[in-house]
């Protein structure tokens, strides 16, 4: 436990050193939590309701931004029949919610998802399915109102579909939905197309008919829905640049670390290699020695990544229950060994320093 007794004689460094790593592994944790989580929301309700293909606007940034005109949709409702469902779906600023989602849908889609309280709204009024976890933070049930678009709509029951994502909002009346949408006189518009087809053949064949026949539309299969979304691809991006600055941040850091300690040690150094240690048997110790603060600082980091998650959950900014509050093992795993192998490219300097370092000369060191 030589290592240990090292790093408690630079109690201060080794603390400055673990609070480096946590920040770095903090904020990588939760910014990937947050990213899988939701692809992996997305993926399960669109897997769970059995829509493979999704229609939207081809010029719209992403799928959540699709305006999809009512000519559009009838068009593809002459097409597709019954296996095709239309849906109107948005964020609307609240009172109670900066950003209150809500989704139109036909009474056929409502009647799919189960409810743990009161029954489907009623077609052609000003009713609405609550999610569980809106209804949870909101303190409502059945039988009360939710003000939305600045009218009162009455809660006819609550709903678990299993996503957090629409756990944390609602569900009305396709048509109700989007007046809530479109501006005083505008024509009102759907967002997605959702398509039902019988097997992967008919996925295929039905891409190809939406491109060839209505070229301002684009259908993708449901497995790429998340993907397609601009906002995922920007926020993957932003984790990328994440786990560069901790690695190179981390890499530096414990290397500082590392530099130091053999500086301060170099006498003592001189005296193991002249009782017969090889530069070899040193750098294990330091090897140790970084191992062990990179697996605190990684501890550590999860436990603040953890806290963050359930601090910005709480902000009124973010939308009910759109991010996950919790790290999964495989997260977990990800930053150990990203943090492991940190603590080990932070050798390389002080392992230079060590093979040329000579006996006589570091005994002499002062």
């Amino acid at each position: 436990m030589i290592f240990w007794r090292n790093l408690l004689r630079a109690r201060v460094r080794s603390l400055m050193t673990v609070l480096g790593i946590a920040a770095g592994v903090g904020l990588f944790a939760a910014a990937t939590a947050i990213t899988t989580d939701l692809r992996q929301q997305i993926a399960a309700a669109i897997g769970e309701y059995r829509f493979d293909v999704v229609i939207h606007e081809k010029r719209a940034p992403s799928p959540f931004s699709s305006r999809l005109t009512p000519a559009q949709m009838q068009a593809l409702e002459a097409r597709f029949g019954a296996a095709l469902t239309p849906l109107v779906m948005g964020t609307l600023n609240e009172a109670w919610s900066a950003y209150a989602m809500v989704l139109g849908v036909p009474p056929a889609f409502a009647q799919r998802v189960p409810l743990t309280a009161g029954q489907h709204f009623a077609p052609g009024r000003a009713e609405v399915t609550l999610g569980e976890i809106a209804a949870q933070r909101l303190g409502l049930g059945v039988g009360q109102s939710v003000s939305i678009g600045g009218s009162a709509w009455r809660i006819a029951g609550i709903y678990r579909t299993g996503s957090r994502l629409f756990d944390g909002g609602m569900m009305g009346d396709l048509p109700a939905v989007q007046r809530l949408f479109a501006p005083d006189g505008a024509e009102p518009h759907y967002t997605l197309a959702l398509l039902a087809t019988p097997d992967r053949a008919g996925t295929d064949r039905a891409i190809a008919a939406v491109a060839a026949s209505y070229p301002a539309l684009r259908a993708i299969p449901g497995t790429e829905f998340a993907g397609a979304i601009r906002l995922f691809r920007v926020v993957e991006a932003f984790v990328g640049t994440i786990a560069l600055v901790v690695l190179l941040g981390s890499a530096l850091v414990v290397t500082n670390m590392l530099m130091m300690a053999v500086a301060e040690r170099t006498r003592e150094i001189g005296i193991l290699m002249a009782v017969g240690w090889t530069p070899w048997l040193v750098l294990r110790m330091l090897a140790a020695e970084s191992l062990l603060l990179c697996a605190l600082g990684t501890a550590l980091g999860n436990l603040f990544g953890l806290g963050l998650l359930h601090a910005v959950n709480r902000l009124e900014t973010v939308g009910f229950g759109w991010l996950p509050l919790r790290l999964s093992a495989a997260q977990v795993l990800d930053s150990a060994l990203l943090i492991a192998a940190v603590g080990l490219v932070s050798l390389a300097w002080p392992a230079a320093v060590l093979w040329r370092m000579q006996p006589l000369e570091a005994l002499r060191h002062e």
